[in-house]
């Protein structure tokens, strides 16, 4: 489990539960440790002494950490977190241990927020009980939100999808699943079906970054993955129209649903165009940005211009960006609109 670039908080109110939390420290060393006590002593321990009720403190924290870890008795924290749970989809993920560290219990946010996830990740750390309720994971089943968020993907109504589809899944129902790719993903409980059975079957769930699908059945949930990232270059002060215009088309072109877009990237000398920073806004992307010296390191794989070489310094840079976001991946050579030039990547999932 990556947890690198999240923030973990540890949160205990009695001594047990402090030398609990300074054990899991000692494994998970990014973890912040909240002694939450009213007139709690404080000592030299790397703990943070917070002389306050829980219930005070909980609310001024709670949106600030990916994981919440309780070491208390469930019934406190229910208490407690119940007036900011807010959704599925936005809640961090909270967990629950006995200080003794026999039970770890994953309470809230276990797909989305990866509470599950972080509950068998410590209960394997801790030699502990990994206690975890959701539906499809008791059935030994996938669901449809872990697949969104391994792929990054976007559903249209998401919600009312992935509680559909999840219900459907925990209640033993067939859930029809087309693939239009190669991704590493858990699809335990689906019945995976091929391209030419699709039209054949009532709904389907269907995994893609194709715009058109080409399908004659109308009943399909549409899955799709942001792995495409976008090379870009383009003459200065293009007018901002003419970029996402020209993307548009590109894109229409080239079969691709904009919601499969991850990332939009250019050379640094174009890190103040207006018309790539707005089309990163218009999208909501980010937009990266690559100097001179490290697309020259890859410039050499794909077609040169002395004309670009003249003006930034580099003999290409759609191309060689697309290939640096996609870690070489490129799929689409570049196109060229007037002024704008696009090259395509597929990233890796």
């Amino acid at each position: 489990m990556n947890i690198e670039d999240k923030k973990i908080a540890i949160l205990f109110i009695t001594k047990n539960g402090k030398e609990l939390g300074l054990k899991i420290k000692r494994k998970i060393s990014t973890a912040y440790l909240y002694y939450v006590k009213k007139d709690v002593v404080k000592e030299a321990d790397g703990v943070i002494y917070v002389n306050r009720k829980l219930k005070e403190f909980v609310p001024e924290i709670f949106w600030e950490y990916d994981y919440i870890i309780f070491i208390m008795a469930c019934g406190i924290v229910v208490r407690t977190i119940a007036p900011l749970i807010e959704n599925k989809f936005s809640d961090p993920a909270i967990l629950v241990s006995d200080e003794k560290g026999k039970n770890i219990i994953s309470l809230l946010s276990g797909h989305m927020g990866g509470a599950n996830e972080m509950t068998l990740y410590i209960s394997n750390l801790l030699n502990s009980n990994p206690v975890i309720t959701t539906a499809t994971d008791v059935n030994d089943k996938s669901s449809l939100d872990m697949i969104a968020k391994k792929l990054n993907a976007h559903i249209y109504d998401f919600r009312n999808k992935v509680l559909k589809i999840n219900s459907m899944l925990a209640n033993d129902e067939v859930v029809n699943l087309f693939i239009d790719g190669d991704y590493d993903i858990d699809t335990r409980g689906f019945n995976i079906c091929k391209r030419d059975e699709v039209n054949n079957l009532g709904e389907v769930v269907v995994i893609s970054n194709k715009k058109n699908l080409n399908l004659i059945n109308n009943n399909i949930l549409k899955v799709v993955p942001k792995n495409i990232v976008i090379g870009i270059g383009c003459r200065k002060n293009i007018d901002k129209e003419d970029m996402i215009n020209s993307l548009s088309d590109f894109l229409h072109k080239q079969n691709i649903d904009i919601n499969s877009i991850k990332e939009i990237g250019s050379i640094d000398i174009k890190k103040n165009e207006d018309a790539l920073i707005n089309l990163s806004i218009y999208l909501n992307v980010p937009f990266k940005t690559f100097t001179a010296e490290e697309i020259s390191k890859v410039e050499y794989l794909y077609e040169k211009s002395d004309w670009v070489k003249q003006n930034v310094g580099v003999h290409s840079v759609a191309e060689p960006v697309a290939h640096l976001l996609s870690d070489g991946n490129l799929i689409i050579k570049k196109h060229k609109y007037n002024g704008i030039t696009f090259s395509v990547g597929r990233i890796n999932i």
